[in-house]
């Protein structure tokens, strides 16, 4: 796979979206994909067992691209 996958993505509003690891051995990030943004952002399946090389720039808007995340429970999904 030689072209980019580009998509847009946030940062959770978590904690735990930015991990510094206490061994001094790296970080870990998570991110949000909103469903417009899947088509794209499927291809990083393929990509499970590459070193990845990632720049990030910060998409001009006014302020929470996607708005707020709304999680639901699995009370909600089932019923």
């Amino acid at each position: 796979m030689s072209e980019a996958i580009q998509f847009l993505a946030s940062f959770p509003g978590i904690m735990s979206a930015i991990k510094v690891t206490g061994h001094g051995d790296g970080m870990r990030i998570q991110l949000d994909i909103p469903e417009t943004e899947m088509g794209e952002a499927i291809g990083l399946l393929l990509l499970r067992e590459c070193v990845l090389k990632v720049t990030i720039e910060k998409e001009p808007s006014n302020g929470n691209v996607f708005g707020t995340v709304k999680r639901s429970t699995a009370k909600n999904r089932n019923g």
